[in-house]
């Protein structure tokens, strides 16, 4: 009898076991509670010094509240509090803020996952509502380059902001007359979390919750590189299973069994993300005007800022501003009897690019032109609907090269700087990638050979002023012009042409062309020459002529005066 009642129990026990277990595996649903809307950081992060940097958000706060701010910048308080603020530079507070707000993410405990309303899940049969979340990489800039380009660039060294959670599910103790089954939780941790790029693992972090994981693609093929935070969620569970082994007559147990097992379950959650890595190379060409200015021509790999010399700057099309991220406006608590919302005190903000102007521009104009710009024309993105700023509605040249002059006759190539789209990423000249090019001047004469009534026969002679090497403009890009029309020089360095007879003078310009396109480049000269006309020639020779012989008979008169010698006047012995 007693063997049949512990069979019975062991029986009653395991068919129990088997429907918690059976159940604990369906994933309960809940509808998401409504929660509060994004509310912008309090003080508590400095909302006055830090307001600029969330374009997109409301604006027009109590102009009494604006003007109680007490802050090193509020002018740009006090603007950003009515509208949204655009920087010349990535703003360096991003990172900052980014860093800060990252902590703040909440901490849930065992029974609760906590995660951003577009978080992915993965379910286990203890591990529930586990997932890793990119929270940002950093630094980095998206380009809005067209309506339907955008690229999120990054620097070749940073870090990937994360966040991870999960919940245990403990299965419900179940009791009944001769057996029952307890579940005791043993442990749960998050293995290191690590970072891939391109699956090839990167780095790891050993912080469960908050990982901040370093990359660095420098050795990584390619620009184009996919970013993958992997965590390893774990549970132990100590299941205990207790049965009477012995019974009475009366049936009333006197002696319990326990048999207790552990059950490991092992979940992956991942997460990945897109980006271009930012390298900013350029070369090009050099070269020393002879008055001592410095001519650059300046190739670029990627979308830019600009570059600089002491003394002058070339600014890009681009601006830029910040935002925050609205898919973490919101947080979702999810336990096992539901799912709740609540506002979220962690905002990653992130930098965009975006063209302002058709081209780029120089400053002070008086130290550094553009000479010229080469690029494609292209037509802007919108910016998104809630961001106030001032946007180009006509294409802009996005540019691969420009050609400058700087009035800078002390610096060289190596004193450049050429910045980035993406914060801290800049580099300076090396000679080693620009080649150098000599400018000479150039010598123009004029001659007329001939004239007519009704034609002028001149000849233009074009030479090196430096080697005395004729310059020939055939072939090149360059040109002579002569009386209004363009000309040609041969081999020789000189054109003879004939012309209409104008009424006074003809002049002729050296119009070099750009210098970086040939070996050795050249600045402009002019020359003029007056057509003379028979009277106009005997007016001429006449005026010539009087003149010697004027101060032949100013002399003799001179002579005669202070002398006394009757050599006055010179006709007397004739």
């Amino acid at each position: 009898m007693q063997l049949l009642i512990r069979s019975l129990g062991v029986g009653v026990t395991l068919l129990a076991v088997a429907v918690v277990t059976s159940l604990f595996a369906v994933q309960s649903v809940a509808r998401v509670a409504e929660g509060p809307a994004f509310r912008p950081p309090n003080e508590t992060h400095h909302l006055d010094s830090d307001r600029a940097l969330w374009s997109g958000d409301p604006d027009g706060l109590d102009a009494n509240t604006v003007h109680n701010w007490t802050t090193r910048d509020s002018a740009r308080a006090e603007l950003a509090a009515s509208t949204d603020v655009s920087f010349n530079r990535p703003p360096a507070e991003v990172a900052a803020w980014n860093r800060e707000t990252h902590q703040d993410f909440p901490d849930s405990g065992q029974d609760t996952s906590i995660a951003p309303t577009g978080a992915t899940f993965e379910q286990g049969r203890f591990v529930r509502d586990a997932y890793v979340e990119i929270f940002t990489v950093q630094p980095a800039t998206t380009a809005r380059i067209t309506d339907t380009r955008t690229t999120r660039y990054v620097a070749t060294e940073g870090n990937v902001l994360a966040t991870g959670d999960h919940r245990v599910a403990l299965p419900e103790d179940v009791e009944l007359p001769f057996s029952r089954v307890t579940w005791q939780l043993e442990n749960h941790t998050v293995s290191a979390t690590k970072l891939l790029v391109d699956d090839d693992q990167e780095t790891t972090s050993s912080e469960p919750h908050t990982p901040i994981l370093q990359y660095d693609l420098g050795d990584d093929p390619g620009t184009e590189h996919t970013l993958t935070v992997e965590s390893n969620v774990s549970v132990t569970l100590k299941r205990t299973f207790e049965w009477c082994s012995n019974y009475t007559m009366a049936g009333n147990c006197t002696q319990w069994s326990r048999e207790s097992t552990n059950l490991t379950e092992n979940v992956t959650v991942t997460d990945s993300t897109t980006v271009t890595e930012y390298t900013l190379h350029i070369g090009g060409y050099y070269a020393r005007y002879p008055n001592g200015d410095l001519g650059l021509v300046l190739f670029k790999s990627d979308p830019w800022l600009g570059y600089e010399l002491p003394g002058g700057r070339v600014n890009g099309v681009w601006r830029f501003y910040s935002a925050r991220d609205s898919g973490w406006d919101s947080l979702v608590a999810r336990t096992d009897s539901g799912a709740s919302t609540r506002h979220s005190p962690a905002h990653p903000l992130r930098v965009t690019a975006f063209p302002l102007k058709t081209g780029p521009t120089a400053a002070p104009a008086e130290n550094v032109s553009i000479l010229r710009v080469h690029g494609e024309e292209t037509q802007p993105a919108r910016l998104p609907e809630r961001v106030h700023l001032d946007a180009l509605d006509r294409p802009y040249t996005a540019s691969y090269s420009l050609a400058t002059v700087f009035e800078t006759p002390e610096q060289g190539v190596s004193d450049l700087t050429a910045y980035g789209l993406v914060r801290g990423v800049e580099t300076t000249g090396d000679e080693g990638v620009f080649e150098e090019i000599e400018i000479h001047r150039s010598n123009l004469t004029l001659t007329v050979e001939e004239t007519t009534s009704e034609t002028a026969t001149v000849t233009v002679r074009l030479r090196d002023a430096k080697t005395g090497e004729p310059i020939e403009t055939d072939g090149r890009e360059g040109y002579v012009v002569l009386a209004g029309e363009r000309v040609q020089t041969g081999r020789d360095g000189t054109v003879r042409t004939t012309l209409p007879r104008p009424p006074g003078s003809i002049s002729a310009r050296f119009e070099p062309g750009p210098w970086w396109l040939h070996t050795t480049g050249y600045v402009g000269d002019d020359d003029a020459a007056t057509v003379e006309g028979t009277a106009l020639a005997l007016v001429r020779s006449l005026y010539r002529a009087s003149i010697p012989i004027g101060m032949v008979l100013l002399a003799a008169f001179l002579v005669d005066r202070i002398t006394g010698m009757p050599v006055w006047p010179p006709w007397r012995g004739l």
